[in-house]
């Protein structure tokens, strides 16, 4: 995948880490100050959750039910026999395929262009979410306070896009001593001593920046955050509840496409030929603030593009982020399709320099109902229109 023997070898190195440190466990972290979790609490929106639509509105787009019907069948299909034949079986019949230079049976892909699929209605219940993703500063009080190093510091190396890498990195990374590209994305680069401090290289810097979104750091890193907050990472219904702000059927926070069809200055995205141009039309190349642009209509900020962010969702292997970043596009011509909807998974080690995470909290029940209670009792009686 990489395009030196030496990422693969870091690679390997950094999965084996992880297993490592997750094997022998991890020692507790010290939690923040009940005046501390109060102001962090102070700092989200509580919503009432509900029925939503949830999942990708772009059904439209050519071909896209026909192929997702088409995938679901065979995936059906794969599972059934698999049911039948057992695992190991399967996987025999597939390397045989493949020696004999023939497609094995894969699943097939059946989400749409955003990276979700076909879009269902579904309930969640009331919760509480951040308004902004975690700034650099909040991560920061987070580290002073419990002296925890993210897995970036611990791999010692991370992603970085090649646009946001100074002259002297870049030659650092081309060089024989440098970690390389992606092979099948060469404008993300290995580099060595960037974390959540030196998010695009190791000369580059957060100060000024406290305002922006924590990036660089992982599904583990965003879990240790919210443990030490008294907080939990959203789930992933609960996560585009909240970005969609109210709104019934739209693809977007803010409601439909202007007529002029120019969104530059509702989100952060993609704009120009990617990876070699962005315009800077909606005013920057990489991370915005966390409360650039207009809120939706629930008051949170950024819930499409600007930066990935994790959700409590996935698998041990593979955990969901949702929204985007600022490498991904509002036409579907870069990357993934920016909307409410967009989603992907990563391992829970991975991030990069578009990679962040916000928190939510679970509402209680008891003080949900008494407030409902207390709420029916104040409202007047409404007098039949016979009465009147």
């Amino acid at each position: 995948m990489f395009s030196s023997l030496r990422m693969k070898v870091i690679c390997a190195s950094v999965a084996l880490l992880a297993f490592a440190s997750t094997a022998h466990g991890i020692k507790p972290l010290k939690e923040a100050s009940d005046t501390t979790k109060a102001k962090l609490a102070k700092l989200q929106v509580d919503l009432t959750g509900g029925l939503f639509t949830f999942g990708t509105l772009d059904g439209e787009i050519e071909g896209f039910q026909q192929a997702a019907s088409k995938g679901k069948d065979e995936n059906n299909r794969i599972e059934d026999m698999k049911d039948s034949i057992g695992d190991e079986t399967f996987d025999l019949i597939n390397d045989q395929l493949s020696g004999m230079g023939r497609k094995g049976m894969e699943k097939q892909r059946t989400e749409n262009m955003d990276g979700s699929e076909e879009a269902i209605i579904t309930r969640t219940q009331p919760f509480a979410i951040d308004k902004t993703a975690v700034s650099v500063d909040q991560f920061r009080r987070f580290v002073k306070d419990t002296g925890y190093s993210t897995e970036a510091e611990k791999f010692g190396w991370s992603f970085v896009h090649e646009m946001l890498l100074s002259k002297d990195t870049i030659k650092i990374v081309d060089g024989k001593e440098g970690m390389g590209r992606v092979k099948s994305a060469p404008h993300w680069c290995g580099v060595e001593g960037v974390y959540w401090r030196r998010p695009e290289g190791p000369d580059s810097t957060i100060k000024g920046r406290g305002a922006e979104p924590v990036v660089q750091v992982s599904w583990n890193d965003g879990e240790a955050y919210c443990k030490w907050a008294g907080l939990r990472l959203p789930s992933e219904k609960e996560w585009e509840y909240a970005a969609r702000g109210g709104l019934e059927d739209e693809k977007f926070p803010w409601g439909e496409e202007p007529d002029d069809g120019d969104m530059s200055g509702y989100c952060n995205s993609w704009e120009g030929k990617f990876p070699k141009e962005n315009t800077k039309k909606d005013g920057y190349v990489g991370v915005a603030p966390v409360d650039a642009y207009q809120a939706n209509g629930y008051g949170l900020y950024n819930m499409v593009g600007n930066v990935w962010e994790w959700t409590a969702d996935g698998t041990k292997q593979e955990k969901v982020l949702r929204g985007g970043s600022y490498v991904d596009t509002l036409d579907g011509s870069a990357n993934h399709l920016l909307r409410v909807s967009t989603r992907m998974v990563n391992s829970p080690d991975s991030g990069g320099a578009n990679t962040g995470f916000r928190c939510a909290r679970t509402l209680e029940k008891k003080a949900r109902t008494q407030k409902k209670k207390a709420q029916k009792k104040k409202a007047p009686t409404r007098r039949r229109s016979d009465e009147l």
